[in-house]
């Protein structure tokens, strides 16, 4: 049983809360979804992901922001899988007409009569680049890799 599959069984209210939205609002997504995914794939192979587990995927996502680790864990699914849903839900609910996405900087605008600036600032930590050695690299490099053989004094 997918993640989908589970929210459809709850009642209204625990929809709300898993989810972050009603079930009239999660239905017009999965149309806009639906309407886009029929336009980009008109000939091919079947989804590997149904569109519903996708939008699950990406409003999971949102609303605990979970690392794709996580989330690939519990639903058996590769984190590039579920990184690729969320992007592809994102990207088709922000063009759409239909679901207004505000923008946060729309949604936190100051009034008129304040003249500060709220800015937002959005880090994924899930993605770090690799720490190499700066110290004692001397005595674990061989270099074998590039042909010069340094002489290391035990």
């Amino acid at each position: 049983m997918n993640a989908y599959e589970k929210i459809e069984k709850l009642k209204d209210k625990d929809f709300k809360l898993i989810t972050g939205t009603t079930r009239e609002v999660f239905y017009e997504m999965i149309e806009v979804l639906k309407r886009k995914y029929a336009e980009e794939h008109t000939r091919g192979r079947q989804p590997g992901l149904p569109v519903e587990l996708k939008l699950t995927l990406a409003l999971e996502y949102w609303r605990e922001y979970r690392s794709f680790r996580h989330m690939a864990n519990d639903h058996q699914i590769s984190k590039t899988a579920i990184n690729k849903a969320v992007i592809w839900v994102e990207n088709v609910l922000s063009e759409s007409e239909e679901i207004k996405m505000k923008d946060l900087k729309e949604r936190f605008k100051p009034n008129e009569e304040e003249k500060a600036e709220i800015e937002v600032l959005l880090t994924d930590v899930e993605e770090q680049p690799i720490e190499r050695p700066k110290y004692n690299q001397e005595q674990s490099y061989s270099g074998k890799k590039n042909g010069i053989q340094r002489n290391i004094k035990s």
